[in-house]
């Protein structure tokens, strides 16, 4: 359908509802200051989208008196463009066509770092009635945007998207009725930075309808991307914290809420516990300010001070800007202060303001640190007022507090977190600009698009910005008009996370090969060597690979368990309750809980393990260990068995857990545990195809292969030659069919990866991991192995062919051979599929990039390998990668 500029006073592309109808020019006002012309375009794919790049149509807007004008802030407004009424939908199908939606995407993968441009990412979905979708056309950027990389500051994760202001045009509306609908020009601030969907350093952004205003004609695209993140912290900081009422203004102007009564209408319940203290308790009513008197802001000149002073003025207090005057003193007499104050002796700032007060200052702001916030303190410590004083700040406070002056940070988050806040923010902010109330901060218009961020970033570092606030246009505006991606809406709303969708499409085959990985819950990662290693131990950092991990296409992580040190890992966290804090902090991950039979009873296994799956909706399993090291036994009192009795022991402690959870009230008479008419309740979460949690279980032994066939549900195999797969594999088959189980046991293999550009920097990467092995550790770790694996039938156990340099990684994961090119390891991969291979149980040598790097890079490729046929044929691709398997003699 044809669009046209929309009338009234925001700028607005909408569907014509005339298509036939031809339109004259319109002529629009670019970054410059330039006009220039938009013509007549016939259809949605030809929209002058490039007109709203560098600025709106310079149409004059209607001039109102706003006196006597206060709106409803309880619910948000149904007004559209500026009219009230009924919401009259607009198709946003037009928009909504390309059958491969994907965007670039700035990447920060750990601190210290540049971010990093990256091609064809999946467009964020949405996933509720209130969330929009914006091409991004401008983005602000804010001295967070690289002091929180350089300090490892408000990072939830690595790799993660950052980026606080934005502007831009709404591609697909909300599903409710809203002011803000597609087609509309709009600017607001992330300030709900744990959603990565919602940060402004991509081309498209995910935000709710009551966190973004519409811009006015007349207001230019990189001005809206300026003003977000200030305005809403000055507004909701002076609002909510300080207790200003904008609902009666001393000026001809629009009227605003009055937050302080606002945020107290609203359930509490709905605001993020780290604020409520800050909301509800934060000041007293009878010490709000009022008309007349005094605040001091420190730091005026900056972007939030020059809103704040602008704001204060309104409610009618008197402003003392702290500033480089000889610098910024005429901006801040042009912006409202009533006294400037110079920065650069703080002794005489303070004795300054001390005498222009009276000693009788009760409200200050900080927005430039602690220092100063500590200079501010001080100074309203000594007033004589006889109020309690408050001190408001935007960056730092000082670390000690005074008994009479209340300290107060912003709670930026009842600006997303309650949505008549946010409703009566933007409004308002709509309002001031079409009255053209408000000034704008300096603006300085960067090159390079998201590519340069980076060098604008550099130039804040350097401190060579001052007093102004860098823009970068997202395309130049010589740049043809850009297409608006269509059929965005292939990735469903309705998903609980926004990265989920992409496992689901890379894991919609039921015949696949599944990919697990092994979780870092004990200290000093998956090799025994002392090369350096990314990979984390703590909860935190797990927190992270595992929300990666199943936002790329991971279906399972195991989590390890140990009692005591071994082989480098000093530090160990115990794996069920690990286990349960990463399912909390998942969606769609299964977590495989390692336990050790005698430390365990199968009735406590049991029961944790079934409330964990309830918790979770099915997400549990259990790898049971039968052991093998003997320190860690006698350590804590436990017997250490021969091998046969460790693995009938686990032989008995898998039937109890099976019949626990498949019987109503259970009875068993075993030599290690003995049930009478146990009733558990409640039982595991009943599921298609699984009765109950799956049970894992390894070990290279008779004894350990006749338990896998007899009563487990997966074997885990150590890494081995070719050969050795294929003759575990039939023994394993052959065992379970003796039992009776014949087709119910799956195989998962361990592997470690190392994914390079090349196999020769692969290879180098093992060698240099095996060269800096820790000889000392490697060697314990290779006694005890011994130890336990002699009263095997074998005489050997598990690792009895394992060299030292296979040893370095425990599970002997280097054999497997995951180890060169993406092509490389995705065709061995394919290869152990096709042997029987179900399950690959992955580790790295650095979890902070490779998970992700691997989700994104092997596992496509295996997918698509897959649907191409490959796989299935055994003799294939023995023939095509065999080679590398087959024992060398």
């Amino acid at each position: 359908m044809p669009t046209s500029l929309a009338s009234g006073p925001f700028l607005s592309l909408r569907n014509d509802p005339s298509p036939g109808r031809q339109s004259e020019p319109e002529p629009v006002v670019n970054g410059l200051g330039l006009a220039h012309s938009v013509p007549y375009r016939p259809s949605i794919s030809s929209a002058p989208f490039s007109s709203l790049r560098t600025g709106p149509p310079s149409t004059p807007h209607d001039s109102h008196t706003y006196a006597n004008v206060r709106p409803n802030w309880g619910t948000p407004s149904n007004g559209i463009n500026g009219h009230n009424g009924t919401t009259q939908y607009t198709s946003d199908e037009d928009f909504l066509k390309l059958g491969s939606p994907q965007q670039d995407i700035l990447l920060l993968h750990g601190p210290r770092q540049k971010y990093s441009l990256e091609k064809a990412k999946e467009i964020p979905p949405l996933k509720s009635d209130d969330e929009i979708l914006v091409q991004v056309l401008a983005i602000g950027l804010n001295p967070v945007d690289w002091k929180g990389p350089d300090h490892d500051l408000g990072q939830p994760s690595y790799p993660w998207v950052n980026g606080r202001d934005f502007a831009g045009l709404v591609v697909r509306a909300p599903r409710k009725p809203s002011r803000v609908q597609s087609g509309d020009v709009v600017f607001g601030p992330s300030t709900d930075y744990r959603d990565i969907r919602k940060a402004a350093y991509q081309e498209y952004v995910v935000t709710a309808d009551y966190n973004v205003a519409r811009i006015p004609k007349g207001v230019s695209v990189h001005t809206g991307a300026a003003i977000g993140v200030a305005f809403v912290a000055a507004t909701i900081g002076l609002g909510s914290s300080l207790g200003v009422d904008f609902s009666s203004l001393a000026r001809d102007a629009p009227l605003g809420p009055d937050l302080y009564q606002l945020v107290r209408s609203v359930d509490p319940s709905h605001f993020p516990d780290d604020v409520r203290a800050e909301v509800f308790e934060g000041i007293a009513y009878d010490e709000r300010p009022t008309r007349g008197e005094w605040i001091v802001i420190w730091g005026g000149s900056s972007t939030t001070g020059l809103f704040a002073l602008q704001l204060a003025k309104l409610a009618g207090l008197r402003v003392i800007a702290v500033a480089d005057v000889a610098k910024n003193g005429k901006r801040l007499i042009d912006f409202g202060a009533d006294m400037l104050v110079d920065r650069y002796d703080h002794q005489r700032a303070i004795d300054v303001i001390r005498s222009i007060t009276a000693n009788q200052l009760r409200f200050a702001i900080d927005v430039t640190g602690k220092e100063s916030a500590t200079h501010l303190q001080e100074l309203l410590h000594t007033s004589a007022a006889e109020k309690r004083a408050h001190l408001l700040g935007f960056t730092e406070l000082p670390k000690t507090k005074v008994i009479d002056v209340q300290q107060h940070s912003v709670p930026i988050k009842i600006f997303h977190a309650a949505p008549a806040v946010g409703e009566a923010v933007m409004t308002w902010i709509e309002e001031l600009l079409v009255a053209r109330t408000l000034k704008f901060p300096e603006i300085e218009v960067a090159d390079g698009g998201l590519a340069g961020i980076n060098i604008a970033l550099d130039k804040m570092r350097s401190g060579l910005v001052s007093g102004k606030r860098l823009v970068v246009p997202i395309t130049e505006s010589a740049s043809p008009s850009p297409i608006i991606p269509n059929d965005i809406s292939t990735v469903s709303v309705d998903l609980p996370s926004d990265d989920l969708a992409y496992a689901d499409q890379l894991n919609s085959d039921p015949g696949r090969i599944k990919f697990a990985y092994w979780v870092p819950n004990v200290s000093g990662g998956l090799v025994i060597s002392k090369i350096p290693q990314r990979t984390n131990w703590d909860l935190k950092s797990n927190r992270r690979y595992a929300q990666t991990a199943e936002r790329v296409g991971f279906e399972y992580a195991l989590s390890q368990i140990r009692f005591m040190a071994g082989y480098g890992a000093e530090n160990q966290h115990e794996p069920v309750t690990f286990s349960q804090a990463l399912l909390h902090s998942t969606e769609r991950l299964k977590l495989i809980v390692a336990l050790l039979p005698g430390p365990w009873n199968p009735a406590v296994a049991a029961k944790q393990l079934a409330s964990l799956d309830n918790y979770t909706d099915g997400r549990v399993a259990v790898n049971i260990v039968s052991g093998w090291f003997k320190a860690e036994f006698t350590a804590i009192g436990q017997w250490w068995l021969d091998h046969a009795e460790r693995y009938r022991r686990s032989r008995e402690f898998i039937e109890c857990l099976r019949g626990i959870w498949t019987h109503d009230s259970f009875t068993y008479k075993g030599d290690f545990y003995q049930f009478h008419d146990y009733p558990l309740k409640p039982k595991p979460v009943p599921l298609p195809g699984r009765l109950h949690p799956e049970i894992f279980q390894g070990g290279n032994s008779v004894d350990a292969r006749d338990n896998a066939g007899a009563v487990s549900d997966v074997y885990f195999m150590n890494g081995n030659t070719l050969e050795g797969f294929l003759e575990q594999i039939a023994d394993v088959r052959e065992r379970a069919r003796r039992h009776g189980r014949a087709g119910k046991v799956s195989f998962a293999v361990n592997g470690f990866v190392i994914v390079r550009e090349s196999e020769a920097e692969a290879v180098r990467v093992l060698r240099e991991i095996q060269g800096k092995a820790d000889p000392l550790a490697v060697e314990g770790f290779r006694q005890q192995v011994a130890n336990a694996g002699a009263a095997s039938k074998e005489g050997g156990g598990m690792w009895a062919d394992s060299s030292f340099e296979d040893l370095v990684q425990y599970n002997d994961g280097f054999k497997t051979k995951l180890i060169g090119t993406k092509e490389q390891v995705a065709d061995r991969i394919l290869l152990l599929k096709s042997i029987g291979v179900d399950i690959l149980l992955t580790a790295f040598l650095h979890y902070e990039e490779e998970i992700r790097a691997f989700g994104e890079t092997v596992l496509p490729l295996v997918r698509r390998l897959e649907r191409e046929g490959r796989g299935r044929d055994p003799e294939l691709e023995i023939r095509l990668t065999g080679h590398v398997y087959r024992e060398r003699k």
